[in-house]
């Protein structure tokens, strides 16, 4: 933590504070705006990481200022000097959305605060951004401006000494000075800095000679002892996140899936609908949750997976929900239906009912929180049990005591897979078979992972996919993955680091989540599909969504209008054919790893069957014997 003297001795310096000499930087910074602070205690000497690293990071972080506070959603970007960064707008005319939402503040009405001039250094971009808290019925968005510099690379002084041993050190210097658009200390909000300004400047001369230090232009002299704490956590952040970018290793792939993610959907939208949709049904569903799990883990992350389906439903039907502009025409209606495949709580089927999508839901059992939904709601939740299609064909399922039903949704149907574990590889060829000669649309929400039997099973690196190690090993990587090793017993540091690791790109295919996730990819697009992957802005860990056929289907309702575009009878009749032909050679390929298609289906129905002994029992994600939902 900053030295509150160290602080307060430097204000009494004469001059501008800020071209005082930091104690382990060797070059006086020298601007033309007094007032700046900083301490002995914000600085931290030592890094190797280059000026390019920061950059990047100082960038990200003020695209992203949630990552450093949880009272932020995002920041709206109104304008970058460099045209890199996109603005609201601009997002959603990429999405296809274009004029869903308006800006509370006009980019053209924003002027950005003058730039300080900083001897040996150039401004080389200014961005403007509105920052946007979570809970904006008690705080307020922020405007601020932020400026990047960089120095001219001068020599640096300690030259003269290694004049004569070799080349001469190029001193890389870079300053982010960020400036909030409010003139009174009372008018901050709680989750920013009481500052008028904040800067973080990098030095660095060679390889483990880097500083980095934090300034702040307060609105007064009293230095309260919360924004000590916020600049030193805030040092600390920013040198984590630009090694941890450093050190992050690499992936070698020769596979067609794209790279993860967070911008199908414009961040902004979803985030909006998110908010609106909290306000609406978070409290009564928390209040009268009949679960015994924690209501609030289930009713939140749903709420964000509605949200994202509700802006992801904008953008290929061309559909606006009732409930956000109830006096206007009923969109929704052009909307051709949802069906929500292990439904689970039913929350998710709820909400959109509500919103005004048509739609239902099934899952293997009926839950408890059914029965606090309006009755018309519970009409449309169904227990069933889905036996897909070429399962049903051959093998004889007899009594199982329950609705069964083979996945033959109408023609349209979108396919909502949310953490549906056996149903989710077998989610793009259900989608597929439903609707041959036009595969349906489909998201899958990956979580645990099983076969196409059902049964648990970890897969294996996709072919052509390796991941890169320090000795370039790749067999030996690929067999490590293959078994899923563990930290030696009491080694909780590499646990946790192993958990982290999941959570990240890389982590893809480290992981068994992540080679669920990659195999859910690849059975779709080998059904023919376009498969999109994103990362969905979600309270969960498990938060990759795979969608697919988005593409073709927003395509063809912006072109016609309707779901009753067709082709000729002929090329959709081939079509069909080849669609069935590549889903049978997928079941029959994934299914002789357990002796054919005949016996993967037994399993399956004898799984079914086990439901009748376990009516009323919560569902065990780590059972292995966990039958189909």
């Amino acid at each position: 933590m900053p030295n509150r003297k160290n602080v307060r001795d430097l204000s009494k310096l004469s001059g501008n504070p800020l071209k005082e000499t930091m104690e382990s930087s060797c070059q006086v910074l020298e601007m033309d705006s007094d007032g700046w602070l900083t301490s002995s205690d914000l600085s931290e000497a030592g890094l190797s990481f280059s000026p390019e690293n920061f950059y990047e990071t100082a960038v990200f972080l003020m695209a992203n200022p949630n990552i450093t506070s949880s009272h932020l959603f995002r920041a709206d970007i109104l304008f970058d000097s460099q045209g890199i960064l996109k603005t609201p707008q601009q997002d959603e005319e990429l999405a296809g959305t274009s004029g869903a939402t308006a800006p509370e503040i006009p980019e053209t009405t924003v002027m950005a605060k003058p730039a300080a001039r900083v001897t040996g250094f150039d401004l080389v971009r200014t961005v403007i951004r509105k920052m946007i808290p979570r809970n904006q019925n008690i705080d307020k968005p922020v405007v601020q401006t932020c400026h990047f510099y960089k120095s001219q690379n001068a020599p640096s002084e300690s030259d003269g000494e290694h004049a004569n041993n070799g080349p001469h050190l190029q001193r890389q210097r870079v300053l982010t000075m960020t400036l909030p658009h409010i003139e009174s200390q009372e008018d901050i909000p709680f989750y920013h800095p009481k500052l008028k300004g904040l800067a973080t400047l990098y030095d660095f001369q060679g390889s483990n000679t880097g500083v980095m230090s934090v300034h702040f232009l307060p609105f007064s002299s009293d230095i309260p002892d919360r924004l000590e704490r916020t600049l030193h956590i805030l040092l600390n952040f920013y040198i984590r996140l630009t090694r941890g970018a450093k050190d992050k290793p690499e992936i070698e792939s020769t596979n067609k899936t794209s790279s993860s993610k967070d911008n199908l959907v414009p961040r902004h939208m979803a985030q909006n609908t998110y908010a609106r949709l909290k306000t609406l049904y978070a409290a009564d569903l928390c209040e009268n949750w009949a679960e015994s799990t924690e209501p609030s883990k289930h009713v939140y992350e749903d709420l964000a997976i509605t949200a994202f389906l509700i802006e992801l439903w904008r953008m290929m039907y061309g559909v606006v929900p009732p409930k956000e502009n109830p006096t206007e025409h009923n969109e929704a209606s052009k909307f051709p239906g949802f069906v929500d495949m292990a439904c689970g709580n039913g929350v998710l089927v709820y909400i959109l009912l509500m919103e005004g999508y048509s739609g239902c839901g099934f899952d293997a059992r009926r839950r408890k929180s059914w029965s606090i939904y309006p009755s018309w709601v519970q009409e449309r939740l169904t227990e069933k049990i889905l036996i897909p299609k070429p399962f049903a064909d051959i093998a004889e399922a007899g009594d199982i005591g329950m609705n069964i039903t083979k996945g033959d949704f109408p023609r349209d149907t979108f396919i909502i897979s949310n953490h549906a574990d056996e149903l989710t590889v077998w989610t793009p060829l259900i989608a597929a078979l439903a609707c041959p000669e036009s595969p349906l649309p489909f998201i899958a929400i990956p979580c645990c992972s099983h076969s196409l039997s059902g049964a648990r099973y970890r897969y294996p690196l996709p072919k052509g996919t390796k991941p890169k190690t320090s000795t370039g090993a790749t067999e030996k990587a690929d067999q490590q993955t293959e078994q899923n090793p563990q930290p030696a017993s009491g080694d909780l540091k590499a646990l946790r680091a192993a958990k982290q690791a999941e959570k990240t790109e890389n982590g893809m295919w480290t992981s068994m989540y992540g080679l669920l996730t990659a195999k859910t990819i690849t059975v779709a697009e080998e059904a023919g599909y376009q498969v999109e992957k994103t990362l969905l802005r979600i309270p969960s860990t498990r938060n990759m969504g795979v969608i697919g056929g988005r593409q073709r289907v927003t395509e063809q309702w912006r072109q016609l209008g309707s779901s009753s575009t067709s082709t000729a009878g002929e090329v959709q009749a081939n079509q069909a054919t080849r669609v069935v032909q590549n889903v049978m050679e997928i079941v029959e390929r994934e299914c002789s790893r357990e002796r054919g298609i005949q016996a993967s289906a037994q399993i399956w129905i004898e799984r079914a069957r086990g439901l009748q002994k376990d009516q009323g029992k919560a569902t065990n994600h780590t059972d292995d014997a966990q039958i189909p939902k």
